[in-house]
């Protein structure tokens, strides 16, 4: 889900009216863009510039100071660093998409790193996935103050909210 977000993003959707922007990803692990030789195998959108294999606090703040994107994205923030280069980011105006494991948003408030982050607003919307009913179940959907917005559809699937 990620990486079709990325894809989106970048590629701009010019029959709504949206532009596309650039974005920065770290992908840590070659787990998004899939890079081999520095070519991500996934596509990833035209306006996506890749650090391939980079530890994720590190590569945000070098995409940040040398790449000027207007995206920032990478997978399973959470350590000190990380948080850092975020908080980082977000005060130099760039636009942050980011995932984070944990069972619910109060076990994210249980790690002091995004304890932090929620608190602070760092994020507008936080969206809720599960297995529920298969991968990609949104459980909910929520603003930067925890209030939610949308509830009980899966990802693809526009059924009836619950």
């Amino acid at each position: 889900m990620l990486r079709d977000i990325i894809r989106q993003i970048s590629t701009g959707r010019p029959e709504c009216g949206l532009a596309g922007k650039t974005v920065g990803l770290v992908d840590e692990r070659s787990e998004i863009a899939a890079c081999y030789r520095g070519v991500p195998q996934n596509d990833v959108g035209p306006r996506t510039d890749v650090l391939d294999g980079c530890p994720k606090a590190e590569g945000l703040l070098r995409l940040l100071r040398s790449m000027g994107p207007q995206v920032l994205a990478t997978d399973e923030i959470g350590r000190e660093e990380d948080v850092l280069a975020i908080e980082e980011a977000v005060h130099s105006g760039v636009t942050l998409l980011a995932t984070a494991h944990g069972r619910n948003r109060e076990e994210l408030l249980t790690r002091p790193g995004l304890e932090r982050m929620l608190k602070r607003k760092v994020f507008q919307r936080l969206v809720v996935l599960s297995r529920r009913e298969g991968p990609g179940t949104v459980e909910g959907i929520f603003d930067a103050g925890g209030n939610r917005l949308k509830e009980g559809r899966v990802w693809g699937s526009w059924s009836a909210q619950r």
